[in-house]
C-alpha cells in the first residue's frame, strides 16, 4: 500500500442510533463516521480492516447519499415538496448542491414526489382565483417548477380552460359598468394583464360580457 492512500477501522462502537466507525488515514487524520445498522450490515466492515482509497470513497458516497435520503423522507413527511424545494431543503442541512439534487431525482423516481400531481392541484388553486395562462405558468416556474416542465403539462392541462370566460367573469365583479374613461380602460387591461391575460383574451372577455349586458 506504499505511495497509497489507505484507511483503517480501528474500532467500531454500537450505538443506540447504529454504530460509530473510528478511521485513521494513512496520511495521519483521525475521524468518526456515525452508520446506521443497515449501512453496518451492508458495508461489512470489521475492526482493524484496512481499505484502499477506492474502496473508502465508495462507502462514503453511499454514506452521504443514505443519510441524504433519511433526511428528505424527514422532510418530505411535513409536506408537499418538488424536486427543487427539497434539493435546497437538504443543501440547507449541509449536503451538497450535487448530492440533494441526486437524491431528489431518486425521491422522484421511487414515486416520493409526484410533480405532475403537484402541478395539478396547483393549476385548480390558480384557476379557482381566476388567474390566466400567463400566470399560471409564472406561479408553477415561481414554485421551483422547470419551465420546460410546466409548459408541456400546461398544455394538456389547460385545453379545456376558456380563459375569455374567466377573464369576463373578472370584468362582471370588479369592472362593472365597464369604465368609458381611457386611463380607466387602461388601468383595468393593465389589471387583467397581471392576472395572467393576454390582449386576445381581454378583448374576448370584454365581448362576452357585453353581450352578457345586452
Amino acid at each position: 500500500m506504499e505511495n497509497k492512500i489507505y484507511y483503517k477501522i480501528e474500532k467500531i462502537k454500537k450505538t443506540p442510533q447504529g454504530y460509530i466507525f473510528y478511521i485513521t488515514s494513512s496520511l495521519g487524520t483521525s475521524f468518526e463516521m456515525p452508520v446506521s445498522p443497515d449501512q453496518y450490515d451492508r458495508f461489512d466492515l470489521e475492526e482493524g480492516e484496512i481499505i484502499d482509497d477506492a474502496h473508502f470513497l465508495k462507502i462514503r458516497e453511499e454514506h452521504l447519499f443514505d443519510n441524504a435520503r433519511r433526511h428528505a423522507f424527514s422532510i418530505l413527511s411535513y409536506g408537499e415538496n418538488n424536486k427543487k424545494m427539497l434539493a435546497t431543503k437538504l443543501q440547507r442541512q449541509g449536503f451538497s448542491r450535487e448530492l440533494s439534487e441526486n437524491v431528489a431525482l431518486y425521491m422522484e423516481h421511487r414515486g416520493y414526489i409526484d410533480e405532475k400531481k403537484q402541478m395539478g392541484l396547483l393549476i385548480d388553486t390558480y384557476l379557482k382565483k381566476k388567474f390566466g395562462r400567463i400566470k399560471i405558468v409564472e406561479e408553477l416556474i415561481l414554485k421551483g417548477y422547470r419551465r420546460d416542465e410546466v409548459s408541456e403539462y400546461v398544455k394538456g392541462a389547460l385545453t379545456e380552460i376558456n380563459f375569455a370566460e374567466n377573464c369576463a367573469w373578472i370584468i362582471e365583479h370588479k369592472y362593472n359598468p365597464l369604465p368609458k374613461d381611457p386611463n380607466e380602460i387602461k388601468k383595468m387591461m393593465t389589471a387583467l394583464m397581471r392576472y395572467g391575460y393576454n390582449i386576445g383574451d381581454i378583448k374576448e372577455a370584454i365581448r362576452i360580457f357585453q353581450e352578457g349586458q345586452a
